[in-house]
């Protein structure tokens, strides 16, 4: 009998049919068992069976611990024993066996199947409130507070501070990630890449908040330099870059308040009317003489105008305070005063002309009567203007008089024709009602050596 032959067709059959047996065989194995690459929340539960899942869920239950990962490096830990967790997945191990075809195993060559957020642990709800309630990352003295890209001033520009994204929680979101967490039996959960912390409005990259440094840096072009006497002073932008205040993150506006509280101060340091001098006599002592209307006064007025002008426009310029009052030098020979001016010693009972540091004129002189009223103040003062034949009247008198130079107010250096004597004691029972009483000849001699504005100096 004669025998047939194989072919490739009778080979490939066989071989066929072969890897068809062996196939069915590793199905009816997994029938019972989870195929390759299966994972229940992370947990490679490859070739076990529903028992041997749920036991390892068991012991996962009993030893149960999850790790709550937090920002700045910050991690706590929730113990079984104070969340009260129990095993409570067998059902759902077994529908996901059941749900799995043996027959498909060959699935699990090429990755598998994966079951995420698979509800496995039972807790105690109370429990699970109370150490919520207490974590630590929901404390005000752990909590940093989320703060905004913003331009700040640095090195002469504005230059933008990087967002501070800050440990704040959306605490609802926060409360669902652990208890599915702890519902999954997970190991940890990383609240930073789960999106449960609030976030900036506003990064370093945000065009508005790019927009807003361009143009807080485009204002910080002008300046206005103050020369006057000795003095330099300089406003720009390091100084009112102070002013500028962020508005609603994404705009700027100058706070006006700071700008004249600049200018009102800027005055106050400079203004020399009504300041405390150290002034030098014409016999050597020193003595400390304050108020009097003499001296430089800065026009806030005018300086507020300008600074806002700056502000707007960005111009530039050097110049001397706008002032509604000046004095003869700024920081010269005795300060604001300088080297010519009129001394009055009311202790002596003498006048002094002394121009450019030398006495050139002094006569004897009869001040304020010593009482409430009368007496004449102690000042720094100035020649108002000068006027010949005037009446000076005020209660109880009428006088005329042929020079009439008043310094302050209606005080002034006068001629006094109705004296017969000058000098010594007379001021404090029978001196004037507040003017410098002077002889006729030294009234007029000092009358055409001086001019409106001179200073006057008046001590006791």
């Amino acid at each position: 009998m004669e025998h047939k032959k194989f072919t490739w067709k009778h080979y490939t059959l066989i071989a066929v049919g072969i890897v068809f047996v062996i196939y069915c065989c590793i199905a009816v194995y997994f029938s019972k068992k989870f195929t390759y690459g299966t994972k229940i929340n992370g947990v490679d539960v490859s070739n076990k069976t529903v028992d041997e899942v749920t036991d390892i869920f068991k012991k996962k239950a009993d030893g149960y611990s999850l790790t709550v990962k937090e920002r700045k490096g910050r991690e706590e830990v929730l113990k079984s024993s104070v969340l009260k967790v129990s095993f409570d997945g067998e059902d759902q191990i077994r529908k996901i066996k059941d749900g799995q075809s043996s027959f498909l195993w060959i699935k699990g060559v090429f990755g598998g199947e994966k079951y995420k957020d698979i509800d496995m642990f039972a807790y105690d709800k109370a429990a699970f409130q109370k150490a919520f309630q207490k974590l630590d990352c929901f404390k005000k003295k752990n909590i940093i507070k989320i703060q905004n890209a913003k331009p700040v001033y640095k090195d002469g520009s504005y230059q933008i501070q990087k967002e501070e994204i800050g440990t704040v929680l959306k605490k609802k979101k926060t409360e669902k990630l652990i208890e599915s967490a702890v519902e999954g039996g997970v190991a940890a959960v990383d609240l930073d890449k789960e999106g449960a912390y609030d976030a900036p409005k506003y990064t370093s990259k945000s065009k508005e908040i790019i927009s807003l440094k361009d143009r807080m840096n485009d204002s910080l072009k002008g300046s206005i330099t103050y020369k006057f006497g000795k003095q330099t002073v300089v406003l720009d932008k390091d100084v009112y870059h102070k002013w500028f205040k962020i508005k609603n993150d994404t705009d700027f506006t100058v706070d006006m308040k700071k700008m004249e509280n600049w200018v009102m101060k800027f005055a106050y340091e400079y203004n020399t009317m009504g300041t405390m001098r150290t002034v030098k006599t014409h016999d050597g002592r020193t003595k400390k003489i304050f108020g009097g209307p003499y001296g430089w006064r800065m026009s806030r007025e005018k300086e507020e105008a300008a600074v806002k002008k700056m502000l707007k426009e960005g111009t530039t310029e050097t110049r001397e305070p706008y002032w509604r009052q000046k004095a003869k030098v700024y920081d010269g020979y005795q300060g604001d005063i300088g080297d010519t001016y009129i001394e009055v010693d009311m202790g002596q009972q003498e006048v002094f002309y002394i121009k450019k540091k030398k006495i050139v004129f002094s006569s004897s002189v009869v001040t304020g009567k010593m009482e409430a009223g009368r007496k004449t103040p102690e000042c720094v003062a100035f020649v108002l203007y000068k006027q010949r034949n005037a009446t000076l009247s005020g209660q109880g008198y009428n006088s005329p008089v042929s020079y009439w130079m008043p310094f302050n107010g209606n005080v002034g250096l006068h001629d006094a024709s109705w004296r017969s004597s000058f000098g010594g004691s007379e001021y404090i029972s029978g001196g004037s009602h507040g003017c410098v009483n002077m002889p006729p000849y030294a009234a007029a001699s000092l009358y055409n050596m001086i001019d409106a504005g001179t200073p006057v100096i008046c001590y006791y």
